[in-house]
């Protein structure tokens, strides 16, 4: 199943704060013009992101909150210790690399059979994570050096484009693909008054939605982006304000005897070859958690579906 249309703005939105950030540039491409009205943008920004240029979020942001993105990265990237940040991410991508290629193994298991989760979804989940990971293995911010001096244009149009393609490929349970919805969306203005507005949003499969936006320096985007900014940020600042060096020093030896530990027991699930092995070594240490695991992992139905294609 398709995301709905008012998750689908609502992502759109996220993507303004998360799939990163250009540094200078106000247009998102040449020939590309964001308009200065409300329905206008979000298609706009629905053509671009359907033809694989998340770029284009950058365009939608207003000048104040591009200068907030650059301040926390560049503070982030300061404080935080080099060692801690590359062995984690290094740490992040070794465990999807082992556990997509030991999967079979995994999911054969009793310790896994027994925790009652979807293997097939389990499994598709693990290939399109993998897809992703090798995508940021080779990105500039797979170091903490590389996040300091990122050109987040270019993350955008490389990393950014090639994680985006790889989303659009996927196809769902009935045959069609995550970002189909905005090749076929059509939206229409039903109220502007000030700084607000009011959208009804369709497409091909899904019922009209309404959807509020609201302009921001002469950029309109998502209400619920523009409202949550101003809290969301100050919450950044105040936690890079509390990252200080007696404070990474005092809490380094910890995280790096739990990175060792975490290293030993990825590379031990790296070598198991049967499932009886991985019951065996690991389904002791694992069986009290894969209950939770897969609740999480799975929820209700709409909540999966929604996740799988975000």
């Amino acid at each position: 199943m398709q995301m709905s249309l008012k998750r689908l703005t609502s992502t759109i939105g996220v993507m303004l704060l998360t799939l990163g950030y250009v540094q200078t540039a106000d247009t998102a491409a040449p020939g590309v013009t964001l308009p200065d009205t409300p329905d206008g943008t979000v298609v706009v920004v629905a053509e671009q992101l359907a033809d694989h240029h998340p770029e284009i979020v950058w365009a939608a942001l207003p000048e104040s909150y591009r200068a907030d993105i650059n301040e926390i990265t560049a503070t982030f990237a300061e404080k935080m210790d080099p060692e801690v940040y590359d062995h984690a991410f290094a740490l992040v991508i070794r465990a999807i690399e082992v556990l997509d290629d030991r999967k079979d193994v995994i999911l054969a298991s009793e310790t896994f059979r027994s925790s009652g989760a979807d293997a097939d979804e389990i499994r598709n989940g693990l290939s399109n994570t993998q897809a992703y990971i090798k995508t940021l293995k080779a990105s500039d911010i797979a170091t903490l050096e590389g996040l300091g001096n990122v050109d987040w244009k270019q993350f955008l149009a490389t990393t950014g484009a090639q994680m985006l393609e790889h989303a659009a490929s996927i196809e769902t349970e009935d045959g069609g693909k995550p970002l189909d919805d905005l090749e076929t969306l059509n939206v229409e203005t039903l109220d502007v008054t000030g700084d607000r507005a009011t959208l009804r949003i369709s497409s091909e499969d899904h019922e009209p939605e309404e959807v509020e936006m609201a302009r921001v320096e002469g950029r309109w985007i998502p209400a619920e982006v523009a409202d949550e900014w101003p809290q969301n940020i100050e919450e950044a600042r105040q936690g890079l304000a509390e990252l200080t060096p007696e404070k990474m020093a005092a809490q380094k030896t910890q995280i790096m005897m739990f990175f060792g530990m975490a290293d030993g027991l990825i590379e031990q699930i790296a070598s198991l070859q049967t499932p009886e092995e991985f019951d065996a070594a690991i389904g002791p240490m694992l069986a009290p958690f894969m209950g939770a695991a897969s609740v999480g992992m799975m929820g209700d139905d709409e909540e999966l579906e929604e996740t799988e294609d975000d």
